[in-house]
């Protein structure tokens, strides 16, 4: 039993399409929050600083007034709207306030303790002509916000954070569908046995996996169309090789029956043609299966009227049976690779398929005839035979696998040398065959 030949895996991580959507939406989510915290105790840390940078302010702005009012005679505490109350002495300052008169000159803040919170800024000025103190007050509670005023704030920022979360959700199976889902199904369909007709992928996916999925709906169509192809050229070489050995069979019986001298030679000449043609047709098939670059095992070369003589000699002996009149016209010297096997191969199936398509309904003054045309770049083999008929032209637009084992071959070996091979209706009856070569050089 022979031993499966292992294949190289690619090495991957062991995470899946599927769970990776998992840990993006933890990603996401764990980002939405942190954004969240981080937008909530900035507004919070901001809403505060513009809450006491605007009280302090409005105190030192409030200051050149005060004084003025003191100057002018105003009696002490000054109470400015809507909370801002003045003193110049501490007799009128509330014990509750504690020792303003500690704090520094210039003095504009906040004072924290137990108790209560109060804005103050220190100031001095003339009185009578004498320095006095300024001292400024203004409690924290009228101005700061209150706690439902928090509440709200704190409610917006949840509120912020949820829709967040929401907006990073809906962007996250946004993506999933447009690129991580596709990758799940092509998965789940190249994993099924047997394998879908065709794959395919949701609409909304993104344009390069519908383009990956045509191709793989376009190589797997080739794959079919090969196997194919290759299942029938397998059918076509046994036919091929088949009659030569039946010749070859019969012509060794019919030497055992019959020990006439002239019949036996006969005989051993249709066992040496027919062996011919089997080795030339192994030396065909030979050259589609090796394994060696073309450039490397057939050098080019420049093809001769004798080796093509010799090539289409069995063919040509053939044609004159039936009557058939052969012409070679030479217009160029073309350059080919394939060795002189494979040439005869491709010669005889067309100058073959060209006999086997004489036309028997010709008019009186015209006879059968097979032209073949050689050029630079070009061997042309024209005929008055048949012609295509229907069934042929459609499928010689597809493929050669409707024409028999000898247009399969010339498909197979012409794809094997880079040659261009093309076969179309003559006027006003038979066929034109082409064979276009590549431009090779010595």
């Amino acid at each position: 039993m022979l031993n499966q030949p292992k294949v190289s895996r690619t090495s991957t991580s062991n995470t899946t399409a599927r769970s990776f959507v998992g840990r993006l939406s933890v990603y996401f989510a764990f980002i939405g929050v942190l954004a969240a915290g981080i937008i909530y105790v900035t507004m919070i840390f901001i809403l505060q600083w513009v809450e006491d940078e605007v009280s302090l302010n409005n105190l030192r702005e409030s200051a050149p007034y005060v004084v003025k009012q003191f100057q002018s005679g105003t009696p002490e505490p000054l109470v400015l709207p809507p909370n801002i109350t003045a003193f110049y002495s501490t007799n009128f300052i509330p014990k509750k306030y504690g020792q303003l008169q500690n704090y520094p000159l210039g003095f504009n803040g906040e004072i924290n303790d137990d108790s209560h919170e109060l804005f103050l800024h220190r100031d001095e000025f003339l009185l009578d002509g004498e320095v006095v103190q300024l001292y400024l007050t203004m409690p924290a509670d009228n101005v700061e916000l209150s706690n439902a005023q928090w509440k709200s704030i704190s409610t917006f920022s949840l509120l912020f954070t949820l829709g967040l979360l929401i907006l990073l959700g809906y962007a996250l199976i946004k993506l999933s569908k447009r690129l991580i889902e596709p990758i799940n199904d092509l998965s789940k369909q190249l994993a099924k046995q047997p394998l879908p007709t065709t794959f395919s992928v949701n609409t909304s996916a993104a344009k390069e996996f519908g383009i990956l999925t045509d191709s793989l709906n376009s190589y797997r169509q080739q794959n079919e169309t090969l196997i194919k192809q290759e299942q029938a050229f397998a059918r076509y070489a046994s036919h091929e090789l088949r009659t030569p050995l039946s010749i070859v069979v019969g012509a060794a019986k019919l030497l055992s029956k019959k020990p006439d001298a002239d019949f036996q030679l006969r005989q051993q000449e249709r066992i040496t043609r027919a062996a011919q043609d089997m080795q030339n047709t192994v030396d065909a098939l030979l050259n589609i299966v090796k394994q060696e670059k073309s450039d490397n095992s057939n050098p080019p070369r420049q093809l001769t009227e004798q080796e093509l003589n010799q090539t289409i000699e069995t063919a040509v002996n053939l044609a004159k049976k039936q009557h058939i009149e052969v012409t070679v016209n030479w217009q160029g010297n073309p350059y080919v690779q394939p060795n002189t096997a494979v040439i005869k191969m491709l010669l005889s199936n067309l100058l073959n398929n060209a006999i086997n398509a004489r036309g028997d309904n010709l008019p009186d003054d015209e006879t059968s005839w097979i032209k073949i045309t050689i050029l630079d770049n070009q061997i042309v083999v024209e005929d008055n035979g048949q012609g295509l008929s229907n069934i042929e032209k459609g499928q010689q637009q597809s493929d050669m696998s409707g024409h028999g084992l000898g247009l399969v071959i010339i498909d197979t070996l012409c794809h094997r040398y880079n040659w261009q091979f093309t076969l179309k209706s003559n006027h006003p009856r038979g066929c034109i065959a082409t064979l276009s070569l590549p431009a090779l050089s010595l």
